[in-house]
């Protein structure tokens, strides 16, 4: 495994901990796969002792069903698609997708860079590294 700088490892932890955050939060509000602030369930609903019906066993075996709207926010994995830039966009995808982008990006810099250091140096005889661009490495001064 290669060595990674200070910022990357903290590149990578925050992205770590954003997505762990937002693992939590869906798995805490009800694990829906979209993002809802509204919740429709269809509910059992009792049957009334008042009604003829029931009194006849009209019911039996089949049981009224009711269509309940609740105000409830549950954290989904995707976005509801109801448009771009409206509450409904806020998704674990959408939360962690901006983090783990960063940290890609961050990490191939990271390696081209390291890539760039490490090429800019000649090796004439084995023996001695002299930089091409004519300045001093630390590595030679040892």
């Amino acid at each position: 495994m290669r060595n990674l700088s200070k910022t990357e490892e903290r590149i990578l932890i925050f992205a770590t901990a954003i997505t762990l955050l937002a693992i939590g939060l869906w798995l805490a509000t009800g694990r829906d796969a979209y993002t809802k602030f509204e919740v429709v369930e269809e509910v059992e609903k009792p049957v009334d002792p008042n009604d003829p019906l029931a009194g006849t066993g009209f019911y039996e075996g089949n049981t009224k069903k009711e269509v309940v709207r609740r105000p409830e926010f549950r954290f989904g994995l995707l976005p509801t698609p109801s448009g771009v830039l409206d509450k409904h966009a806020l998704s674990v995808a959408t939360v962690t997708g901006p983090a783990w982008c960063l940290a890609v990006i961050a990490l191939f810099l990271g390696h081209r860079r390291r890539k760039q250091r490490g090429a800019s140096f000649t090796v004439s005889d084995g023996a001695d590294a002299k930089p091409r661009n004519g300045t001093r490495h630390a590595a030679m001064d040892s």
